[in-house]
């Protein structure tokens, strides 16, 4: 399996644990992907799961800049406007990040959940 899906289960069975509700993977529009979105309580959560085998070469929030909460957010607006019986019930979102260190078998050396990175 790629590292990127792998990083995207991983990261959606971690939010799961935590009790988030899953709405939707790998949500697609004209300007890109967002790869999970969850709802946590009253917010819409939009997900952005990076995934890096060890941190010689970086780690994977180095690989979420301000063009990608950009980006983000630009996709979050277009699945709001698409899904407005949700935009009115959930008032409130946010974009985290879940950053995934893999160790060279596979496993999880490192998982943190950054909350609330843009908007």
């Amino acid at each position: 399996m790629p590292k990127g899906r792998y990083g995207e289960e991983v990261g959606e069975d971690y939010l799961c644990k935590k009790g988030y509700g899953l709405l939707a993977r790998n949500y697609r529009t004209r300007y890109g992907e967002i790869d999970l979105i969850f709802l946590d309580g009253d917010e819409i959560i939009f997900v952005e799961v990076k995934a890096k085998v060890g941190d010689d070469f970086g780690t994977p929030e180095e690989m979420v800049d301000k063009r990608k909460i950009n980006q983000i957010q630009r996709i979050a607006d277009s699945f709001l406007v698409a899904r407005a019986d949700l935009a009115r019930k959930y008032e409130k979102y946010r974009i985290d990040v879940v950053a995934i260190v893999f160790n060279e078998m596979g496993g999880v050396d490192r998982i943190d959940h950054y909350e609330n990175v843009g908007f």
